[in-house]
């Protein structure tokens, strides 16, 4: 496809900044734009199993301490999530409730909820109103972390993870240039938390990891 097509469906805004990184030359252009969205593909493919790892260790610790149902209680009158501080998680569960319906189950909710919810469970006024207890999942935690370095590091996780989920560029660095130190940067933070989790991340993420490859091919455009 000629580039004056290329930009006509893809639109004009949105190659500029690919134009300008590659010095306006419009065939490194289209081939950034799609090896942006490889990498992606990619990182979404690790984010993925990362997301899944995360929320089911905090889901065990709960169901260890504050029983099966925890989700479900944790909403009714009482329920921890009903604590000043917690409302958005609580509507979240409430929103999963009523979805699922007669169909509820744990299982069913804690794959519904996303990784936002998972990622406040260890905002202060989450993390104290279930128990302070979130931090006993990451058996291999540096010492002197504590919930409010994890809430940041997943915080920055899920930026990302937003980027991508709005089709919003992660090759370009400041001012505006090739670069792939942002997607390196958030990619060797979660390979960070799943190192505290105990967590060997290269048999988790064996034939699905190809974050290395895009980028090489990134940073030889």
């Amino acid at each position: 496809m000629q580039f004056a097509d290329f930009e006509k469906r893809i639109s004009i805004p949105r190659m500029f900044k690919y134009l300008v990184a590659c010095k306006h030359d419009t065939r490194k252009a289209m081939a950034l734009y799609r090896a942006n969205i490889r990498l992606s593909q990619d990182l979404f493919a690790v984010m993925c199993l990362f997301e899944v790892v995360l929320r089911n260790a905090i889901d065990m610790n709960y169901r260890a301490t504050l029983g099966n149902s925890w989700l479900l209680n944790a909403v009714q009158p009482g329920g921890f999530l009903h604590a000043r501080g917690c409302e958005k998680s609580l509507e979240s569960v409430e929103d999963v409730v009523f979805k699922l319906g007669g169909t509820y189950s744990p299982d069913k909710a804690v794959a519904e909820l996303t990784f936002g919810f998972w990622t406040y469970q260890f905002n202060s006024k989450q993390f104290a109103a279930g128990g302070s207890s979130l931090l006993n999942i990451f058996s291999a935690r540096p010492f002197g972390l504590n919930h409010t370095g994890v809430f940041k590091k997943l915080s920055s996780i899920n930026r990302i993870r937003n980027r991508i989920a709005h089709h919003e560029p992660i090759c370009f660095g400041m001012p505006l240039s090739i670069s792939t130190a942002y997607a390196i940067r958030k990619y060797s933070q979660i390979l960070e938390v799943l190192q505290w989790l105990g967590v060997d991340s290269y048999s988790l993420l064996y034939g699905v990891d190809h974050v290395h490859k895009e980028i090489d091919y990134i940073n030889s455009i």
